[in-house]
């Protein structure tokens, strides 16, 4: 697969496990650190279990990971969020753009 065929995912939180993706990927992912700007970071906030982010005061920041996934992959990564969270594509600290999961209670 091309480089450019390729999509780009910020994983804020349990798509950084490893157990978690090799059960949603069938492989661990390789990546490269980054920050969401403007967002923050709510541990528990999904069914008082999962983290989620939302659109924060200025200066606030969420650390995470930038994966390369094809497409195949970004669809199991949907299937795994299921209806609690939507994809939408967001320009990271470092420039490069990706998809970021966000809570659907958050639209």
């Amino acid at each position: 697969m091309k480089k450019e065929d390729r999509e780009h995912l910020f994983a804020y939180g349990t798509l950084c496990d490893p157990h978690v993706q090799v059960y949603v990927f069938g492989r661990t992912l390789s990546g490269n650190t980054d920050t969401l700007t403007g967002y923050s970071l709510r541990e528990k906030a999904v069914l008082n279990r999962y983290p989620a982010i939302w659109e924060g005061q200025a200066g606030s920041e969420v650390p995470g990971m930038r994966y390369s996934l094809s497409a195949i992959e970004l669809k199991k990564a949907d299937a795994y969020e299921t209806s609690l969270y939507f994809r939408r594509e967001i320009e990271l600290a470092s420039g490069k753009k990706a998809w970021v999961y966000l809570p659907t209670n958050n639209q």
